[in-house]
């Protein structure tokens, strides 16, 4: 366990960190806009769950394998990178679709959901756990809040999982909040505008992904 003094200083450092504009919150945002709120907190349990294997890599050790394999690094780097160039391109390629009521669980107009909900948690995972920046995160950043004198792996998975858990709260919020605003923007030239934005956005992520330097 984390030292109490270490603790209170790694829980809002970690919840204004979760909170900052990134891939992950650009796609949470997409989601919720336009397939509503139920798609919005699959996205965010996705991105949760990307954080839960980073958190099994560092402690497994294999975080820095790879963060000291420059081959290794590179290639999880540009798989990153593709993976958001697609979301860009698939976004630029979307056209605008009739707003839909969220389906509601027990109901028969569940089950034409279920596709979508996977399809966005599948997107929130992919986000979080294609990215390198996040092993950087775990090896370099971590570590500043351990304590030297005690072992390292519970204290990793102590941290992990609340970064896990600010990150899962802050998201389903978000997605609670879009979700419920999602109908004033749903006419067919904001549908538009919001693909071109949020296509240009990932485009952005993945050209920076792919041009960052690893030292």
């Amino acid at each position: 366990m984390l030292p109490l003094e270490n603790l209170l200083l790694f829980v809002p450092a970690m919840a204004l960190l979760v909170m900052l504009p990134g891939p992950d919150f650009a796609l949470v945002s997409r989601v919720s806009l336009l397939e509503g709120t139920r798609a919005g907190k699959a996205a965010a349990c996705g991105v949760a769950l990307g954080i839960t294997v980073h958190t099994g890599f560092a402690i497994a050790g294999i975080s820095a394998i790879i963060a000291a394999s420059a081959p290794l690094f590179q290639l999880l780097k540009y798989a990153g990178a593709v993976y958001l160039f697609w979301l860009g391109i698939q976004s630029f390629r979307q056209k605008p679709q009739p707003l839909q009521e969220d389906a509601v669980p027990g109901e028969g107009a569940a089950a034409p959901h279920a596709v979508p909900l996977r399809r966005a948690f599948r997107q929130g995972f992919l986000t979080n756990a294609l990215n390198p920046k996040a092993i950087l995160y775990f090896l370099v950043l971590l570590p500043q809040f351990m304590a030297a004198d005690m072992a390292a792996a519970p204290q990793l998975l102590e941290m992990g999982a609340i970064t896990a858990v600010e990150c899962l709260v802050w998201y389903l919020f978000l997605a609670q909040i879009l979700g419920r605003v999602r109908r004033v923007f749903a006419r067919p030239r904001f549908q538009r505008w919001l693909h071109r934005v949020t296509g240009t956005v990932f485009l952005g992520f993945g050209l920076r992904l792919a041009l960052a330097r690893n030292d």
